[in-house]
């Protein structure tokens, strides 16, 4: 793997919030070959898993701090409904006595996790703003029923 300095804290952040596909930056970062990102061939998922892990090197706190920097909490991010609509997608609705956060597809609600603690809500919200690549930031939170998730 080639070795060069990663990308400031700030500009991991800007990847992040962009929505950008982490494994492609990673690869372009370090100048290694894009075909790597098709983790259908075999050793491409390892070699992608590696060249985030040296190109991302921000932490969880950092991620915290870096939506907070920007006057973000959790729910404002952009692939968040806070409204119900028939669109598909992540939607977070507060209601009376807590906090609904589901994944919608064809009108109709999946995963449905309720939350009765607005802080523990974030921390999957954040969890699920994080990619998959960086899985080692996510971390447990409690669902409203006792369940302790990191993803749904």
């Amino acid at each position: 793997m080639h070795t060069k300095p990663p990308p400031s804290v700030a500009e991991q952040m800007r990847v992040l919030c962009s929505g950008e596909d982490v494994a492609r930056y990673a690869l372009q970062h370090l100048g290694l070959h894009a075909e790597w990102r098709d983790t259908n061939e075999p050793g491409n998922t390892e070699r992608c898993q590696e060249a985030v892990n040296q190109v991302f090197t921000l932490t969880r706190a950092d991620v915290e701090a870096g939506l907070a920097a920007q006057g973000l909490q959790p729910e404002n991010l952009s692939r968040f409904y806070t409204k119900k609509d028939s669109r598909d997608g992540w939607y977070f609705i507060p209601k009376k006595g807590g906090w609904d956060f589901y994944w919608q597809e064809r009108g109709y609600p999946n995963f449905l996790v309720s939350f009765d603690d607005l802080a523990e809500a974030r921390k999957l919200l954040i969890n699920e703003f994080i990619p998959v690549w960086l899985e080692h930031l996510h971390v447990p939170c409690r669902a409203k029923d006792g369940r302790t998730l990191t993803r749904l």
